[in-house]
């Protein structure tokens, strides 16, 4: 991503901002921001709110697990059989979009960033017991 969001209260210093930045970057104001990549952005008297809902909701929706409900997720204590002579899936690219997708996610849910990570660690060839 080569996005720069430039966010205040003060528009005289957004613009000598955008001045500088201008010599160096093509830049392109858009105006106020409302959607940008997945993340919302609501903004307030009290400040800016960043959200992922809608990207959520769009995951959820993608992968058919939009009725499930939440559960904690137990990791494996013996990864062995995930290694040995394990059936390699035969769409991999679903499993990548995916896990490509919740990396995204965990900009505003840093709680599932340790399972996304493990998850990551099998992207080049996942097999069943990745689904």
């Amino acid at each position: 991503m080569d996005d720069i969001i430039i966010a205040g209260s003060c528009l005289s210093e957004i613009k000598i901002i955008k001045e500088v930045l201008n010599c160096s970057f093509k830049i392109k104001d858009i105006g106020e921001l409302k959607y940008l990549r997945g993340l919302e952005v609501v903004t307030s008297n009290k400040g800016i709110h960043l959200c992922q809902r809608k990207y959520n909701l769009d995951i959820l929706i993608e992968t058919g697990m939009l009725g499930s409900k939440p559960c904690t997720t137990p990791l494996m204590s013996n990864n062995k059989i995930v290694f040995e002579d394990a059936e390699k899936l035969k769409n991999p690219e679903s499993y990548r979009r995916l896990i490509g997708k919740l990396l995204y996610l965990t900009n505003t849910r840093p709680d599932i960033t340790f399972n996304v990570h493990l998850r990551s660690q099998f992207v080049q060839e996942p097999t069943i017991h990745h689904q």
